[in-house]
């Protein structure tokens, strides 16, 4: 494992409305999870540390300059399958301890407790919080990003990953025009979400 004990994001989820959903849609709520967690690995050269746990909870563990990036991409995949699935996702960034055998929902540490606190503080519409002074920022893009429809997640999940791709090569993927890619980036408020997120991940 490549992160720093002494400073890692802890990203723990749930699922909204999890009891409306079927056994299938759930299932297939978390396998479009589970590639996100690939996709998000893919940034930080690793194996994804992505488990579920206690049926519709999961949890990850990404370097903090990703944490917004990672809460982006993971609704990008999810909403890409269905307009319906939403997931809660709290941040909890500091140390925590070498993990536990039993799975990353076994292990402990100061940004695990922080990302679980986060989670059960979440109330009414907010899905993303973040335990440092960037909450204010990921309030924003949670707002701008729930509002993604599936054609824009669909895009997104691909335009977020770095470094980042072309319009043609997102075009060629999704197998839509240019010019329909160019709208929907658009549309999804990209600009300014790839503004937060280069200030988050290259500022000193």
């Amino acid at each position: 494992m490549s992160f720093d004990l002494s400073n890692t994001a802890v990203l723990t989820g749930d699922i909204v409305k999890s009891t409306a959903l079927s056994r299938e849609e759930r299932d297939a709520l978390f396998a479009a999870l589970k590639l996100g967690a690939e996709a998000v690995a893919a940034l930080q050269n690793d194996d994804p540390f992505f488990e579920r746990f206690s049926g519709d909870s999961w949890q990850m563990l990404v370097q903090p300059r990703f944490a917004l990036r990672a809460c982006l991409l993971m609704r990008a995949y999810i909403r890409q399958e269905s307009k319906v699935f939403e997931t809660r996702i709290s941040v909890g960034i500091g140390a925590i301890e070498p993990l536990s055998n039993e799975g990353l929902g076994a292990s402990d540490g100061p940004a695990f407790q922080a990302s679980g606190r986060g989670l059960k503080a979440l109330k009414g519409g907010q899905y993303f919080a973040i335990n440092t002074p960037a909450r204010p920022i990921f309030i924003l893009a949670d707002e701008v990003s729930k509002r993604w429809t599936q054609a824009q997640a669909r895009v997104l999940a691909i335009s977020l990953m770095c470094p980042r791709p072309t319009q043609e090569t997102v075009a060629s993927k999704v197998g839509i025009a240019q010019q329909s890619v160019r709208n929907h980036l658009s549309a999804a408020g990209e600009p300014a979400l790839l503004a937060a997120l280069e200030d988050m991940e290259y500022s000193p």
